[in-house]
């Protein structure tokens, strides 16, 4: 199994759209690493996980054939992660006069709603915390509920051939609904983790995402519960640039708990 991860970055990317504060200062003057579009995944060159605002420029920096992309997984509705007028230009007019088969893409309710329009170019599976299913790359997937603003957020374990990666975006720490699933569905320890890492060493209140010292917790569950074991690889993701400290100080920080830090385009290969 191969990860590439397109964007490592939370909702305002890094540096942030509109901002100014030393954070984005300092990253635009860095550049290389601290430079973050949003968070998006490619597994296996043909699993796409999320499909933001920053697709196209993903697809043109990484030079990614995204016509190879045949199954679309969307974690929730929201819009760094999930931009519905993406999919027309899987019609034909857009791609040379191709003639395509449907390409599958699974997503909450609330997201395949919103896709209506586009039914005859994708063929759309909703999906719920709880659900596994073989996807036609020969992928199978857990779905796992995410504790997130999005009422209806997943996130997602994608297994195949006895290699796996659990892509933990957008939530805080695991439900014990989420953590239930894992125990009951994976038959060996998971080879890569991607947690949610917004908050980087920041102080908060919001539960919906998190920090370093929770993908701390969290790896130590699945740990403690054998889901991962010494072979894991660890990674941190999806960073606000309010967390406030640059790719090397954040990969300082996670290097205490054993854990490395995404930075965009970064592949990982088990």
């Amino acid at each position: 199994m191969k990860v590439q991860w397109l964007g490592t970055a939370a909702a305002e990317g890094w540096p942030a759209l509109f901002c100014r504060c030393e954070s984005c200062r300092r990253a635009a003057e860095l550049g290389g690493k601290n430079i973050r579009m949003r968070a998006s995944a490619l597994v296996d060159n043909e699993l796409l996980i999320d499909a933001g605002p920053d697709l196209y420029a993903q697809k043109l920096r990484f030079n990614l054939d995204l016509a190879q992309v045949r199954t679309i997984l969307i974690t929730h509705i929201h819009s760094d992660h999930f931009l519905p007028d993406t999919f027309e230009l899987l019609d034909e007019v857009y791609v040379g006069g191709e003639k395509r088969a449907k390409t599958e893409l699974y997503g909450p309710v609330d997201v395949i709603e919103k896709l209506a329009d586009y039914s005859h170019l994708l063929e759309l599976h909703p999906v719920s915390a709880g659900d596994a299913f073989d996807t036609c790359t020969g992928h199978h997937v857990i779905v796992l509920p995410a504790v997130h603003s999005a009422e209806n957020g997943v996130f997602y374990l994608v297994q195949k051939e006895r290699k796996s990666m659990l892509y933990a975006h957008d939530t805080g720490v695991f439900s014990d609904e989420a953590k239930n699933i894992l125990r009951a569905k994976v038959t060996r320890p998971i080879d890569i983790v991607s947690f949610d890492c917004c908050y980087g060493t920041l102080p908060h209140e919001y539960g919906g995402h998190m920090g370093i010292e929770e993908n701390a917790l969290m790896k130590k569950f699945l740990e403690n519960d054998l889901l991962a074991d010494g072979h894991t690889y660890y990674a941190c993701n999806h960073f606000s640039h309010n967390c406030r400290l640059t790719h090397d100080e954040l990969l300082s920080e996670a290097g205490r708990f054993g854990m490395d830090v995404c930075f965009d385009g970064m592949q990982k290969e088990v």
